[in-house]
């Protein structure tokens, strides 16, 4: 699923601005413009963004393909250290439930809390979409 870059509250508005006027409108064109690692630096420049940062856009980008994930629960997931599908997929619904609820408390996060039931979700309905993921 494609999202705009303006749905993710961990991208503020003088980012979405800047993004959009390189050319990355959403979660699919952030996608396909990171992919190119040669031109990645350029990207920075163009742009106005640390590397870094951007990374971290992509990452957003990644885990809210995850189905039932989206935008909603990207920012407590990167809180907890999760940046993409394949570090999602360390966890079993139980313990990433444990580790969200931990990362919230420690870090003060005022962001929505996924319930066991929409973790377990993630887990069901999306690894085959994982597969075909950048």
């Amino acid at each position: 699923m494609t999202y705009k870059m303006s749905e993710f509250t961990g991208i503020g508005q003088n980012h979405v601005t800047k993004l959009r006027e390189s050319g990355i409108e959403n979660s699919d064109d952030m996608l396909r413009l990171w992919a190119d690692q040669p031109n990645r630096d350029s990207l920075a420049t163009k742009t106005g963004i640390d590397v870094k940062q951007l990374a971290g856009f992509a990452s957003m980008a990644r885990l809210a393909r995850v189905q039932n994930v989206g935008p909603k629960y990207v920012e407590v997931l990167m809180a907890a250290g999760i940046d993409g599908p394949k570090s999602l997929f360390e966890f079993t619904s139980e313990s990433l439930l444990k580790r969200l609820g931990e990362v919230t408390a420690e870090k003060k996060l005022t962001v929505p809390m996924p319930t066991i039931a929409e973790i377990g979700t993630w887990f069901v309905d999306a690894k085959p979409e994982v597969a075909v993921a950048v």
